[in-house]
């Protein structure tokens, strides 16, 4: 019984940690987002900063699970959990790292006006993905498995949103008011977002498996 309090115990540092993680990676998506509105270096690099952060807790989350494992041997649920962690963690490190990239297209296209590239399109990106990476955070934080599977039905529209812009740079090459400089960090940027979504996915896939044991196809 003392062994299965410890591990519950371990088990809420955790999923705090998780909690922590989520919140890092949020408000470096929102920073960098908000860094491209606004053409801010400085904000680009406090997301570039960020990182460094991100990737610590990354690892420390990894080598508390695999001491949780060692010492406890937890079975059923609370291995599923744990080692699901692991995933969860890294997709949410991935995310940071995609938040850079953006960070990085504004440092390096400073000399752009790249506000131009702020079409309706990158913004109902933005807009969508982040949202879907609020309710994967609401999702984990209430163990809610509709919440969860409504996000993760959210990644059709960024995808389809993607092809939009993508044949809509083809159509700017054209433009003679439109920079052709900027049709790279045009498309890369909806790729990244793209990515950011595809990886607040994995989470609420990470989700459901924590809390039915089943994947997302078998569910639904």
């Amino acid at each position: 019984m003392a062994n299965m309090h410890h591990l519950d115990n371990e088990l809420l540092i955790l999923k705090a940690d998780i909690s922590k993680l989520l919140s890092l990676v949020l408000e470096s998506f929102e920073l960098s987002i908000k860094s491209l509105e606004d053409s801010d270096l400085y904000m680009a690099d406090k997301v570039l900063e960020m990182d460094d952060s991100i990737d610590e807790l990354n690892r420390k989350i990894e080598d508390s699970v695999y001491q949780i494992i060692a010492r406890y041997n937890p079975l059923a649920k609370d291995l599923r959990y744990a080692i699901t962690m692991i995933k969860f963690s890294n997709n949410l490190e991935r995310i940071g790292d995609l938040s850079c990239n953006i960070a990085n297209k504004l440092k390096r296209y400073s000399d752009y006006n790249l506000k131009g590239l702020l079409n309706k399109d990158i913004k109902r990106m933005f807009g969508i993905s982040l949202q879907m990476l609020k309710d994967s955070f609401k999702a984990f934080g209430e163990k809610n498995i509709d919440i969860a599977v409504n996000t993760w039905k959210m990644d059709n529209k960024i995808d389809n949103i993607e092809d939009e812009i993508r044949n809509d740079a083809v159509k700017k090459m054209n433009e003679k008011e439109f920079d052709n400089e900027l049709i790279v960090p045009y498309i890369l940027i909806a790729r990244d977002i793209e990515r950011i979504a595809d990886h607040a996915t994995n989470l609420c896939e990470e989700i459901l498996y924590i809390e039915t044991g089943k994947e997302i196809d078998k569910y639904l």
